[in-house]
């Protein structure tokens, strides 16, 4: 990948390792604060329904081009697996402020997110939890089909169904030797 020479670059080059990913992180923050605001903002000028709609059709098409940005810059191979699956969705925008585990198992990866920092500010701000399972089936589904079409998505539970206290949502990704 390319880039054009930006000072900026060269100053990100300089910087410590410890840094550097403390502006991962604030930058992950930044998208999630812009995320939460521009769906706030729409919700309450049209409503949640109008924002729900929004926000999936966002996801759609900017989960494909974060996958293949990010396929690109870790020079991932076409049908490359699922544990590359795994590993592009780790390096998604909205990763480094949730708090998720992974575990893998004959085929089998299950992400759970104990930690959502937007259904959490949500609840904080009064405000109820809003059904994110179609943003994430998107999302999730698209990540997997640019890395590897063969790996099969599908969701344990999420909002707006009900979930257990301690996790907010949990997601199954099938290799194509498991899923059926």
């Amino acid at each position: 990948m390319t880039i054009p020479y930006n000072p900026v670059h060269a100053e990100l080059e300089g910087l410590p390792r410890e840094t550097l990913i403390e502006l991962i992180k604030m930058y992950s923050l930044n998208w999630h604060t812009c995320d939460g605001l521009w769906f706030s903002g729409v919700e309450d000028r049209w409503g949640t329904e109008k924002a729900l709609e929004i926000d999936i059709h966002m996801w759609d098409v900017s989960s494909r081009l974060e996958a293949r940005r990010i396929k690109e810059v870790l020079a991932i191979p076409d049908n490359a697996g699922l544990d590359q699956v795994m590993r592009a969705i780790n390096f998604m925008s909205w990763a480094a402020k949730c708090s998720y585990t992974i575990e893998k198992n004959d085929g089998i990866a299950v992400l759970t997110v104990t930690s959502c920092p937007p259904q959490e500010a949500r609840i904080k701000s009064g405000k109820t939890v809003f059904a994110c399972r179609p943003t994430f089936e998107h999302g999730f589904t698209n990540v997997a089909a640019v890395i590897d079409p063969g790996v099969k998505v599908s969701c344990t539970y999420c909002p707006p169904g009900p979930h257990p206290p301690d996790s907010w949502c949990r997601w199954e990704f099938a290799s194509p030797k498991t899923a059926g």
